[in-house]
């Protein structure tokens, strides 16, 4: 399986002696990047590993996902639980964590979930000086694909299209999905415009999702994404054109 580094991201700028200091330290490595539950598997892996110089605390919570009025929508459930839900991971050591069916899905499209890591800082987060210095709190988000039945990842393909619209005054990329599976988009290109050479989101099944647009789209523009479960470009104009 592949693995993705999410760092900790330090912005600091060094203006003068008075301002304080922004501090972050831990690295997690969490695999795999795309974990999913078909209809004969009660449970699937999660495995994390601390990277860093100290330990980390971390609490994970699944939340089932989707996608409303062109934004994202997490909602709290207890179909799917994570075993541990607390963990302290020491420099160096890696703890898998059991994603557990709590009842059995039906059949029909995937069901899509947000796992959250939380990380929770601990006194070795804190610097001799506390009142001139700033801890980060990082938060980690993988998604879940579940599926009931005999359904799975393959059952199907995303259905896609995409317009632009206007929302309270600015123009938005809206993607739609009729397909009874996800479409995750990276290496996205509108028009004469690059979007973006790396990931660039999900569409869920029977779903739309808005993106906002900083220039404008020229007429006949042809979007051009990669569908990466799918291994695949595609390649299309605007609905209605």
């Amino acid at each position: 399986m592949s693995t993705i580094t999410f760092g900790r991201l330090l912005s600091a700028l060094l203006l003068g002696l008075w301002l304080p200091i922004a501090r972050a330290g831990h690295t997690v490595l969490i695999w795999p990047v795309d974990p999913f539950l078909t209809g004969a598997q009660k449970a699937t892996e999660l495995w994390v590993e601390n990277k860093g110089a100290t330990a980390t605390l971390l609490q994970v919570r699944i939340f089932s996902w989707q996608q409303e009025d062109g934004g994202e929508r997490y909602h709290t459930q207890q179909d799917i639980i994570a075993s541990p839900p607390m963990l302290r991971l020491d420099a160096g050591q890696k703890q898998l964590i059991r994603l557990i069916r709590q009842t059995p899905a039906a059949a029909g499209p995937e069901l899509a979930y947000r796992i959250l890591l939380d990380e929770i800082p601990t006194p070795n987060d804190r610097m001799d000086d506390p009142a001139n210095s700033l801890t980060f709190q990082m938060r980690y988000s993988i998604p879940l694909f579940v599926y009931g039945g005999q359904s799975s990842p393959d059952s199907g393909a995303p259905l896609l299209s995409w317009r632009v619209i206007r929302a309270q005054g600015k123009p938005y990329l809206e993607i739609s999905n009729r397909g009874p599976v996800h479409a995750r988009l990276s290496k996205t290109r509108l028009g004469k415009h690059l979007l973006t050479d790396g990931l660039f989101g999900y569409v869920l099944a029977h779903s739309r999702h808005r993106w906002q647009l900083t220039a404008g789209v020229e007429p006949g523009a042809v979007l051009e994404t990669r569908i990466d479960n799918r291994n695949r470009v595609w390649r299309g104009t605007a609905s209605g054109q």
